[in-house]
């Protein structure tokens, strides 16, 4: 339940504060480092929140394609020597599943806090906040708020702690405040920025077009409609070939069970349903991964979204077609 009546958090013990710019090279300050490190410690339970590298004491990308291709998992080496290399870096939220509140008013913050409390840092900006939650039903494009700020969803990307502001503040050194992000539905995070919309929402479209091109059923994926069996050999309701991703090299190793909608890898001896093969064929999961509970939580949520732009079903037909009322918690 939406706690709405509960104000802004102050500095607690789960709360990370220091000031100490007087580092001659800032860019290559302990503090900010240490920051930054705090943060990514905390952040690996949430897959569908990514990372990408920024250029040095700037909020531009360093690397092109970053909302598709060059962005990694928080905790991803990659990040964490950018960030000791110098270089500032962001967080991009490429399923729509997550958003920032790049708040730049009081009144917005408020607003944001009243869903409850959740995840937050101070930016470069004195009295500016950041506020990260996890979307729960459908995805949050970028939405423009009064005097500059941001609700910063699917293709857009925000400074995280430990960068290094263009003005030479850094972001998380007075506030930074390590609690669980908040999971709210889209209604009710726009419903309290509401008063503060100040333009449409733009949402990343699917960065290229859908390579499957059968008609599919909105209410129920079934195997029939994720595998091309032509070539398989057939034994009643099995199909059996090679794995579709991995390969084989006998030919052999993959089987497709029409009627009980399963499939099997005999390579790892994986296997599950459309919802498995969907996180195994969109490479959120890889194949030896596919074993019973894995695709829950933040993963299938990241599962959902790889759908989403693989076989341009909506959000709400895939959720209700892969069981999402009982995966997606």
């Amino acid at each position: 339940m939406i706690n709405r009546n509960w104000g802004r958090p102050q500095p607690i013990n789960s709360s990370y504060s220091t000031r100490n710019n007087t580092t001659k090279n800032i860019n290559f300050s302990a503090d900010r480092i240490g920051i930054a490190a705090k943060f990514i410690d905390f952040m690996p339970n949430y897959p569908r929140v990514r990372a990408i590298k920024v250029k040095p004491k700037s909020k531009e990308p360093l690397e092109l394609n970053w909302q598709k291709i060059n962005n990694y998992s928080v905790k991803s080496t990659h990040v964490l020597n950018h960030l000791m290399n110098g270089g500032n870096w962001g967080l991009v939220h490429p399923s729509g599943m997550s958003c920032a509140i790049d708040g730049d008013i009081p009144e917005i913050r408020a607003a944001a806090l009243s869903l409850g409390n959740t995840l937050e840092w101070n930016t470069g900006t004195p009295g500016h906040y950041c506020e990260l939650f996890l979307i729960k039903d459908e995805p949050v494009g970028n939405i423009p708020l009064k005097d500059g700020a941001y609700i910063r969803g699917k293709g857009g990307q925000n400074l995280g702690p430990g960068s290094i502001h263009p003005n030479g503040n850094i972001y998380g050194d007075i506030y930074l405040h390590l609690v669980p992000p908040l999971e709210v539905t889209k209604a009710e995070l726009l419903d309290s920025l509401n008063p503060f919309i100040e333009g449409k929402e733009k949402i990343a479209k699917n960065y290229s077009k859908p390579d499957y091109q059968n008609q599919l059923n909105p209410n129920f994926l079934t195997m029939k409609d994720l595998v091309d069996v032509t070539g398989f050999k057939q034994n009643g309701s099995k199909f059996q070939g090679p794995h579709p991703i991995h390969g084989s090299t006998t030919g052999t190793n993959f089987v497709v069970d029409l009627t009980s909608n399963q499939w099997i890898c005999f390579r790892h001896d994986t296997g599950g349903g459309p919802l498995q093969w969907i996180a195994v064929s969109t490479g959120v999961i890889a194949c030896e991964e596919s074993t019973p509970g894995k695709v829950k939580g933040d993963i299938f949520w990241r599962t959902i979204a790889a759908a989403h732009d693989t076989y341009s079903l909506s959000y709400k037909q895939l959720v209700a077609a892969l069981g999402g009322k009982e995966n997606g918690k």
